[in-house]
């Protein structure tokens, strides 16, 4: 696709919109009816889509809740943030997207799940509006009215409100209670399973512990789903896409909130979710996978000096801060990750961290306009290469394959560790 400037001329003007920061748990990229999912209908999300501008490109920086949650809050790596698994907390005194816009004379407020450390509560540089339970069905209803009535209140401008639901992260809890097979029903249509649902007996050794053995309950659930038939897998992924219809109704509420109180065209909205969800695809359930469906995610950003469009160029959750702070005109922190992608940029790579429990089996991820390359720091099969262009599916590792594509990317991630201090691989 042919990247396109967002910056629109008929808001160029405007100097500190308000934003709404709109979050997602467990969303993959194309779960949302508006790139064409016909299995689904998101007329909330599909909204703000044909206002602003689609990245279809664009990764988490670590496929599971609180890693990425701190760089979407930062726009630093979770090795700088060393949020290297759930419940861990931003270090003191690195800035976070709160604190820097409360500087800035941002009204700034929080609904919803955090988890940095704690899943609801604890957020620093925010007002708390509400905070939530664990099940996005009891959370998220009480969230979206909670937003809605603090936009009714007229918080006055600028102002910076996130609002962070749960689901469509409650298919952790599904899949954990759907243990053996189970009958269709007859009279629901169901989507089709994944048509890369075989494993490669050859992937990475930590890929395949995790999908066998694994640590905590949500590997276990991973190891649910290696067991089932392709009948599951369309029961799953239909249950599923209820969940994303779910949060859509909910995110429905507070934009219309936005709209009710003459606010809309004055505030930026910023759509994303913090990772993805397997759906079948390699016999995996759930996040913590660099394969796509766990990695991608949906982000979209619109509103005053955004144009609508869509741009193929590869982005990265610790975009959002620095894109903000763009279009606030605030200065981003010198030490950020991600760019602004308001303006015009092209970058030759994206990376993505992960670990397995402990750092014996840790994991990075470096994605080019056409290649993903993948490596562990552990085992005799460490590494995976696949071409995206001919291979979307990621069924044929060319990593044992060698050559010079392989040699570029090895390359090209270690030099991304000199540049960002990360000690990936060195104990």
């Amino acid at each position: 696709m042919t990247r396109r400037s967002l910056l629109a001329a008929p808001f160029a003007a405007v100097k500190r919109p308000n934003f709404l920061v709109i979050l997602t748990d467990q969303q993959t990229h194309n779960a949302w009816s508006g790139c064409g999912n016909a299995w689904l209908k998101t007329p909330a999300m599909d909204s703000i889509a044909r206002r602003g501008m689609v990245f279809t490109n664009a990764v988490c920086p670590y496929p599971v809740c609180s890693p990425s949650r701190s760089a979407i809050f930062t726009g630093r790596m979770p090795h700088e943030t060393r949020v290297m698994g759930n419940g861990g907390p931003i270090p003191a005194g690195m800035a976070s997207m709160g604190e820097i816009f409360r500087a800035a004379g941002y009204n700034t407020a929080y609904g919803g799940k955090w988890h940095l450390p704690k899943s609801f509560d604890g957020m620093t540089g925010f007002t708390k509006i509400i905070g939530g339970s664990a099940l996005g069905r009891d959370m998220d209803g009480p969230l979206s009215n909670a937003c809605a009535e603090w936009l009714r209140r007229s918080p006055g401008a600028p102002f910076l409100l996130v609002a962070s639901f749960m689901n469509p992260h409650d298919i952790c809890d599904w899949i954990r209670q759907h243990k053996g097979t189970r009958e269709l029903p007859a009279s629901a249509a169901m989507p089709p399973a994944p048509l890369n649902m075989a494993v490669d007996p050859l992937e990475p050794e930590a890929i395949q512990y995790h999908r066998t053995a694994g640590y905590d309950l949500m590997s276990q659930a991973v190891g649910i789903a290696s067991e089932w038939r392709r009948d599951d897998m369309r029961l799953y992924l239909h249950d599923y896409y209820r969940m994303v219809e779910q949060v859509d109704g909910e995110i429905g509420k507070v934009l219309a909130a936005l709209r009710e109180t003459g606010q809309e065209r004055d505030t930026v909205i910023v759509f994303a979710s913090d990772h993805g969800e397997g759906l079948g695809a390699h016999r995996w359930a759930q996040k913590a996978s660099f394969y796509e469906e766990s990695l991608r995610v949906p982000f979209f950003v619109a509103g005053p000096g955004v144009a609508a469009g869509v741009n193929g160029e590869l982005t990265t959750l610790a975009d959002i801060v620095p894109t903000m702070c763009g279009l606030a005109g605030i200065a981003a922190p010198a030490d950020v990750r991600g760019v602004n992608v308001c303006e015009g940029f092209s970058r030759p790579f994206v990376t993505s961290e992960l670990r397995y429990g402990v750092a014996e089996r840790e994991g990075r991820m470096l994605r080019t306009k056409r290649y993903k390359y993948v490596r562990f720091n552990s085992g005799a099969r460490p590494e995976q290469l696949f071409d995206l262009e001919t291979d979307p599916g990621e069924t044929f590792n060319l990593a044992g394959r060698g050559g010079g594509i392989l040699e570029d990317h090895r390359r090209l991630m270690n030099e991304w560790f000199s540049k960002t201090g990360d000690g990936f691989g060195r104990g």
